[in-house]
This record gives structure tokens, C-alpha cells and sequence, in this order.
């Protein structure tokens, strides 16, 4: 348990070791996925530690025998409450609070999902460009809608306002989202933060799990229409019409806005060194092994668990 812990954390710490913007974008954003599940998988393995190891300790034993309604008998002649229970809540909390967590975060996204869909049945307009879905609207909207059955959205106002290479660049940049599925990755990221959320640094990993994913669609854009300044200059536009980010919901100026300029202007910084790209490749195996060995060990620890508390069961006596 405490070395499987300790991996975890490992795993979880070296991938900021290294330059945050010096990888390639699929490679990156397999890092900061793997690292989003680890940290999922090492607060489930935490959740498992205090519902299923802990009670077995003495300490916990220890703990509970002192039962609250001995102590002030207030508690079980008025209010029924018995001490008994206190430890069971103790164990049990972090277990529904996970739970909770992530029923929450899959409702957030289909009901994002939803709103996108009733969004579309409302506004859409008809066919575009590119077989694209037009809506009205001044502000440049180009964005990738939905998750299974993604379409390409386009405004009125984008199309007024983008020049035929904006265009052209704005709609590959989000072909390129369906094409390399990422709203299938950011769901699984999203996902894998409603669990995480309660570790420090988890709302980071995820917003440069973001930023890989936008980084890799303007690299697909820029080698489909071979022209990264009307990139560039599409995101510009489309920043202040810029609808809120979610899996469910891809817009073009996305995440990381001016990082993301940069590397479109100067393309330089687009390649990565070599040895850097070669030795992200390798934490991305090492971590998803982190991953299948975490995930294939946590039934183990849980049915190891269950009999330590079986082990410890049985009742004992009140002191007061």
C-alpha cells in the first residue's frame, strides 16, 4: 500500500519537471491525462485506506470506544443519537463524497451536452461552409459542438467578419478536435478531476490537458491550410465571443490564448527538441504502466480491506 502510494505520488510530481511548453501536443496532452488519472486513482486508493483499512487499526478501535452518548448523555435521550455510528460516518464520508463527485461532474456534462443540442434546434440556420452548421449571432463563434455526434459550428458574425484563410483556418481548427477525439479526452479528463479535485495541482494538470488538446487542433489547422498567422488572427477575432470551455463545447481562442499565438507566429517554437520529445514518449508509457498496475491492484486492496475489517469486527463496550 505505502509503495503503491508512493508511485503514485511519483508519477503524479515528474511530469512538472518538465518544460511545460516543449513537448509535442498529443504527447503533452497524454501526460496531463495519465497524470489527472493517477491522481484519481491515488485519491480512490486514500478513499479505500479510510473506509476499509483504518477501522481495523487500533487507533480507530481505540477511538470509537468511546462512545458520545455515554459521554453526554444528552445526545441519545433527546436526539437518538449514538455514538456508535460516529466512526462508521468517519470511514464512510470520503467514500460519498467521491461518489458524489463524480455523478456530479457526469451530469454537468450532459446536461452541457443537452444545452448544446436544444442550442442548436433554437439558433441553427442551416448548412455552411465546410459542412459546417450556421448560427446568428455578431460575435465570431467557431466551435466544435457536441461529443459523439460532434458538428462544426460557425456564427453570422464569423462569417462577416473572417477573411476566406480566417475562415478556412478557424473551421480546420476544429476539425481537427473531432478528428483526433477530443471531446472523448477531455470528458475522461474532466472526469478523472471530479475525483482529483480535492488534490492540490489537479486544476492544473487539467488546464494544460486543455491546452495540449487546443495546441494539437492549431497544428492540425496550420498543416491543412498551411497558413499560421490567419490562424492566429482567427483566434484574435474570436476571443471576445469565446463561449465558456467544456467537453461538450470546443471554441476556437479555447484555452491558453497567448501561449498558443506565440507558438502559431513563431514557428521555431513549435518543434521540440529531440531528446525532450523522445523522454515525454517514455514518461507517457511509463505513466499509463502506473495506471494499469494502480487500476489492477485496487480491487486487491479492496477485498484485502473487507476482510481486515471482517478480521476486526464484532462488538465492544461503551466506555464513559
Amino acid at each position: 500500500m505505502i509503495v503503491l502510494a508512493g508511485l503514485l505520488l511519483l508519477g503524479t510530481a515528474v511530469p512538472y519537471l518538465l518544460p511545460r511548453d516543449a513537448l509535442t501536443p498529443l504527447t503533452g496532452a497524454a501526460i496531463w491525462l495519465s497524470v489527472l488519472v493517477l491522481r484519481a486513482l491515488l485519491v480512490v486508493v486514500g478513499a479505500l485506506v479510510l473506509v476499509l483499512y483504518l477501522p481495523a487499526t487500533q487507533l480507530f478501535q481505540l477511538t470509537t470506544h468511546w462512545c458520545i452518548h455515554a459521554v453526554l448523555p444528552f445526545f441519545a435521550t433527546h436526539l437518538g443519537f449514538s455514538g456508535h455510528r460516529l466512526g462508521d460516518a468517519a470511514t464512510l464520508l470520503p467514500g460519498l463524497v467521491l461518489g458524489l463527485s463524480l455523478i456530479w461532474a457526469v451530469f454537468a456534462v450532459w446536461r452541457t451536452a443537452r444545452t448544446v443540442r436544444r442550442w442548436l434546434h433554437r439558433n441553427c440556420l442551416g448548412e455552411g461552409p465546410r459542412q459546417s452548421l450556421i448560427i446568428g449571432g455578431p460575435d465570431v463563434v467557431v466551435v466544435a459542438a457536441g461529443i459523439r455526434d460532434a458538428r462544426i459550428i460557425v456564427s453570422t458574425g464569423a462569417l462577416a467578419k473572417l477573411d476566406e484563410g480566417e475562415l478556412a483556418a478557424g473551421l480546420e481548427h476544429e476539425r481537427g478536435h473531432i478528428a483526433h477525439r477530443h471531446p472523448y479526452l477531455a470528458l475522461a479528463g474532466s472526469v478523472a478531476f471530479a475525483s482529483a479535485r480535492v488534490l492540490p495541482g489537479s486544476n492544473d494538470a487539467l488546464g494544460r490537458l486543455r491546452f495540449c488538446l487546443e495546441r494539437d487542433a492549431d497544428e492540425y489547422a496550420v498543416g491543412r491550410v498551411g497558413d499560421p498567422v490567419a490562424l492566429a488572427s482567427a483566434i484574435c477575432k474570436a476571443a471576445a465571443g469565446q463561449p465558456p470551455t467544456s467537453p461538450a463545447l470546443a471554441g476556437l481562442a479555447g484555452v491558453g490564448t497567448a501561449a498558443r499565438l506565440r507558438f502559431l507566429l513563431d514557428r521555431t517554437k513549435a518543434r521540440p527538441r529531440a531528446w525532450v520529445e523522445l523522454s515525454g514518449r517514455a514518461l507517457v508509457v511509463s505513466l499509463v504502466a502506473l495506471v494499469v498496475l494502480t487500476a489492477a491492484a485496487t480491487p486487491a486492496l479492496a477485498r484485502d480491506g473487507i476482510s481486515s475489517v471482517a478480521a476486526a469486527g464484532g462488538s465492544h463496550p461503551c466506555q464513559g
